[in-house]
This record gives C-alpha cells, sequence and structure tokens, in this order.
C-alpha cells in the first residue's frame, strides 16, 4: 500500500474526517466515476462523429493535409454595403411585433 500527501481545503477536511476510515474507498468510487464520464464523453463524440460520417454531413480529414494560415495574413476588410445594418433592421421589426 502506497501513502500520498494531499492539500485540501478545511471546509473539505471537515467533511472527509467522519469518513476518515473510508477514504482510499471514497477516492477509488471519485476516481472510477471520473474516468467513466471520460470515457462516455470520449464514446458519445466518436459516436456522433461516426453518425455525421455515416450521412455525409461531415468527411474524415487528414488534418495534416490542411493548409496553414500564415501568422502574417492579412484579412480583406469588411464590404461597405449601403443601408442600415441587418442588427438594426431586427431590432426596428421586434419592435413592430
Amino acid at each position: 500500500m502506497s501513502t500520498i500527501t494531499i492539500e485540501i481545503s478545511d471546509k473539505l477536511a471537515e467533511r472527509l474526517e467522519t469518513h476518515r476510515d473510508q477514504l482510499s474507498q471514497i477516492l477509488e468510487r471519485g476516481l472510477s466515476q471520473i474516468e467513466a464520464d471520460k470515457e462516455s464523453a470520449d464514446d458519445l463524440r466518436a459516436r456522433t462523429i461516426r453518425a455525421l460520417e455515416s450521412t455525409g454531413l461531415i468527411q474524415n480529414l487528414d488534418l495534416t493535409s490542411l493548409v496553414k494560415i500564415p501568422h502574417n495574413y492579412k484579412r480583406q476588410p469588411p464590404l461597405k454595403i449601403p443601408g442600415k445594418p441587418l442588427s438594426e433592421m431586427i431590432i426596428e421589426q421586434r419592435g413592430k411585433l
């Protein structure tokens, strides 16, 4: 059996004091839950990607083949379109409802 030292808040220490003889079980259960949550999140992500690929909504991309945009790349300035901004038009329409 190993011994470890951890720093915890005083409040948590007070809560654990009544369970001193069960600390290894508490840690085991907590760690198992964390690992299960991570596995189910990874599994959900994988299942979601497979479902989207099967419908053709996404394709499995090789990320190493993507072109990197240089850090000094200059974006084109936004187009100047005459008239009111769309956001203002939406706000006006909401006021009429």
